[in-house]
């Protein structure tokens, strides 16, 4: 996923300002449209209770009738071409609606057998066109939905043809062309229109449950109490208040209809003030375009100008640098161009480093060599830092192999990621988030994120796992092994060790069956009799504990396993090396917290132990082996009872300094609200001073 852009600076490109530039309509790539009987079939769908419901069993049921309409696979194979615009409606309803059932039925969102069940012989035939291919009959209808031009089913067969899963080859030079064909439908879209607060990718439902927040970004965007905010401010006169409606007149946003000559007002009310650099930049911006008032490329300069003058705002440089590369308002100055470009880029502009990088692909007499060695590290800044259109022109190069050595790999994950964000996939997450959030519906939320998963979304794969393991959404006694059949479709595409541990759980609670791959690549601590479930959780614990990047809650898991020894020899010395490495492994106080819990919980339990085995009674639950000193367990000597307080004090010093480095950040908090409160109350004496 992206990083969050800078409101309203990607139009600033306007792709002719540049050689490799090309004109556009501006309109917003969107999901695939649909027919209102599909689209109210779908709704109905997301708002049913559970899979069991009656409300989820009659939109699946005219879902199904929708969807029977689309071609056999067989008759689709013997047509020529793939339908890239259907001539009919219905076309188009059918294969939305197929590639909907066949991405919900993977995920257990849908089940076409029991409500196949319900319908008797009449809808037998319907029933067998949908289902057509038996048991892998999802993965075909992705594939014939994809035949029938589908762009959403054609990124799905895409992803499984770049990965190879669901029953398909890996073959990446196939997966390749379909991918640049779909982006080359968001690139004649032309830029995101008005984007103000992009969303900085889908969010994990797994990291909401472990750091409490539960709270989407698009919902806090949402809140009308600070609408009221905003409004009452501006027409006190607040400058950066006016800015804020400003940009909500010009796109649209919480409630307010899109007025351009509104936003223009705004705006000149908010560059009144003394120091309010932005809301010159879109007033220049507002002039350029033309938007609620005339085109005045001169005033454009002006106010950039005035933005640079006053805060050196990044956008207004790369303004400054369109308009005089194109030679508006002004002279063509391509010498100037550079220099605004590169002041741009210096201060991260997404958009300063792609015009700074096709400038250097081009080469101009006189302003810069072409060089496509460093156009190639610019536009890679350009993509890293957000901008839209860079991962399209890197996955061109390296697709052609022109600029640079072909890399098919390369090429196609960035074609893919171009096309997630200009077909807006975390738009659509977050809607599913909400679901949970604000409407309590799992299940809806089950449904959305099981179209976007089929496309390779990372994040909302791992909210379908989330949703199976965590909610009643699903109520089929299958929902485990839906699951872990996800978890292990994320473990394969993206390596996730978050999944890895996941999928270890449900291994160890008997939740779900362990399977081959559960075994690749023994943990050797594994022992000989270990049940089956246990040894393929340690199994998935130590694939991702000793990766070349190690992850602390499969360390801490896997020192938990060890101490308990399930599926592997119990060993309290081993317990707490792991331990320690996951502190080690970790990256901020947040995931060192668990290690350090973990091994004081871990001697504290140990001693309760030895105090109870001494009065005659149990071992509180741990192993006998954990007091054996052959097996790893608690040593006696004096040279070990050195080691381990040594160990003990190396433990309390890393401790202390987490604690002193927490407290310190605090204190500087603390000060600064200190200060913040004195400055406001200071403030307030002089004024009624004044008064």
């Amino acid at each position: 996923m992206r990083p969050s852009r800078i409101a309203l600076i990607t139009l600033l490109l306007l792709f002719s300002a540049l050689a490799r530039a090309r004109g556009s309509s501006g309109d917003e790539p969107t999901p695939p449209s649909t027919h209102p009987k599909h689209s109210r079939a779908l709704q109905r769908l997301i708002l049913a209770k559970n899979s069991a419901s009656r409300e989820a069993r009659d939109a699946t049921l005219d879902l199904v009738i929708t969807a029977s309409r689309v071609p056999s696979y067989e008759t689709l194979l013997k047509s020529s071409t793939v339908h890239d615009e259907p001539m009919k409606d219905e076309d188009r309803d059918a294969r939305e609606a197929l590639f909907a059932l066949a991405s919900a039925a993977r995920v257990g969102a849908v089940n076409l057998t029991a409500v196949r069940a319900t319908v008797g012989s009449e809808g037998e035939d319907m029933f067998a066109s949908v289902m057509d291919g038996g048991e892998h009959w999802p993965a075909i209808a992705i594939e014939r939905a994809a035949m029938m031009g589908d762009d959403w089913a054609r990124v799905a067969l895409a992803w499984r043809l770049f990965k190879g899963f669901d029953g398909y080859v890996k073959d990446e030079e196939r997966a390749l062309e379909v991918f640049r064909d779909v982006a080359k439908i968001g690139l004649e879209r032309g830029p995101t229109t008005y984007e103000i607060d992009s969303s900085s990718g889908g969010e994990w439902l797994r990291d909401k449950e472990r750091d409490a927040t539960w709270r989407a970004e698009s919902v806090a965007n949402k809140a009308p109490a600070q609408l009221e905010m905003e409004i009452d401010a501006a027409n006190r006169g607040d400058d950066t208040a006016n800015a804020l409606l400003g940009y909500r007149a010009l796109v649209g946003d919480r409630g307010i209809a899109r007025d351009e000559r509104a936003a223009m007002r705004h705006f000149e009310r908010a560059a009144n003030g003394a120091h309010m650099p932005e809301a010159h930049y879109n007033l220049g911006f507002l002039h350029m375009q033309g938007l609620g008032t005339e085109k005045n490329h001169t005033r454009a300069r002006e106010e950039f100008a005035k933005a640079i003058a006053i805060g050196g705002i990044a956008p207004a440089y790369n303004g400054m640098g369109v308009l005089h590369f194109q030679g508006l308002g002004g002279d063509q100055n391509l010498s100037q161009a550079f220099y605004y470009f590169q002041e741009a880029a210096k201060r991260e502009d997404a958009d300063g480093y792609f015009n700074l990088a096709q400038m250097y692909a081009t080469g101009y007499e006189g302003v810069v060599e072409a060089n496509i060695t460093r156009a190639l590290e610019i536009m890679t800044k350009a993509s890293e830092l957000g901008h839209w259109r860079a991962p399209y022109e890197l996955g061109l190069a390296y697709a052609t192999g022109h600029a640079t050595e072909r890399n098919v790999t390369k090429a196609a994950e960035l074609f893919h990621t171009f096309i997630e964000e200009r077909f807006h996939w975390s738009r659509e997450e977050d809607n599913a988030i909400e679901e949970v959030i604000i409407h309590r519906n799992p299940w809806g939320a089950l449904v959305r994120y099981a179209q976007i998963a089929s496309l390779g979304s990372e994040s909302a794969a791992n909210n379908v796992a989330w949703i199976l393991r965590r909610t009643k959404a699903y109520v089929g006694e299958n929902k485990f092994e839906l699951a872990a059949r996800q978890l292990r479709e994320i473990i394969h595409c993206y390596g996730s060790p978050e999944a890895s541990v996941d999928l270890a759980d449900l291994l160890a609670a008997r939740k779900a069956q362990p399977d081959h791959s559960d075994f690749f690549d023994r943990y050797e601590h594994v022992t000989e009799h270990a049940m089956h479930h246990d040894a393929a959780a340690a199994n998935r614990l130590a694939k991702v504990a000793f990766h070349e990047d190690p992850y602390p809650e499969a360390l801490v898991n896997l020192g938990w396993a060890h101490l308990l020894g399930v599926g592997v020899v119990p060993n309290a010395t081993r317990a707490y090396e792991l331990f320690a490495l996951a502190y080690e492994a970790s990256e901020d106080a947040y995931e060192a917290a668990p290690c350090i819990t973990a091994s004081v919980i871990a001697q504290i339990w140990i001693i309760a132990a030895k105090a109870s085995r001494r009065m005659g009674l149990s071992a509180l639950g741990l192993p006998d082996a954990i007091f054996s000193t052959a097996a790893g367990g608690l040593r006696t000597s004096a040279s070990s009872s050195a080691s381990t307080s040594a160990s003990a004090s190396a433990w309390l010093k890393r401790f202390l300094r987490w604690s002193e480095s927490i407290e310190r950040r605090m204190l500087t908090v603390l000060a600064v609200l200190l200060g913040v409160v004195l400055g406001v109350r200071l403030l307030l004496a002089m004024v009624d001073i004044i008064v």
